[in-house]
């Protein structure tokens, strides 16, 4: 019946472009979809924001509580990203303990909201959660009409950023 294969065909191409786990796109979905966003923030000459995030300590959550605590805290991340931006904004779960976001943005100055209303939802989820707590470390990056609309650089640039904000958290607990 041509009706199961095309369902069958739809459920195999969503397969592919999202994450078991947390059910977010994957790294082929995100660049998918993100690279569409980029192509019509280029024709709109509209600015978007790109927020590149990971899991603080996912290894010494996995170790002290099991992978299945780790996994829980991995879902619960991409709820709190769910939580956190629009629905027109595009979340994917880039591989391991890594995730993403792309959206619109009015302006360069939006980088501290985005990044403190994530942290407030961070917080609100730590202040009742008794096992595992959560840390996020956050690199924000901007895309601009004028550039040419290419997602990789920008993916590795919010990543430095990120892990500039992993080392400084990791200057200040030694403080």
């Amino acid at each position: 019946d041509i009706t199961d294969h095309v369902r069958m065909r739809e459920e195999l191409r969503q397969l592919s472009l999202r994450d078991d786990l947390t059910g977010l796109y994957n790294r082929r979905g995100f660049c998918l979809i993100a690279e569409q966003m980029m192509r019509l923030a280029s024709r709109e000459l509209r600015s978007l924001f790109l927020m590149y995030t990971d899991l603080d300590g996912l290894k010494q959550i996995n170790d002290r509580y099991g992978h299945q605590e780790g996994d829980t805290a991995l879902c619960q991340l991409a709820g709190l990203l769910h939580k956190t931006f629009r629905k027109s904004d595009i979340i994917g779960r880039l591989g391991g303990d890594e995730f993403a976001v792309l959206g619109f943005s009015d302006s360069e100055m939006l980088s501290p909201s985005i990044e403190e209303r994530f942290q407030l939802q961070i917080d609100a989820y730590n202040a009742v959660k008794t096992q595992a707590q959560l840390s996020a470390s956050v690199g924000v990056e901007y895309y601009s009409p004028d550039q040419p609309p290419a997602l990789e650089p920008l993916l590795e640039r919010a990543d430095a950023l990120m892990y500039e904000h992993k080392r400084q958290k990791k200057m200040q607990a030694v403080c």
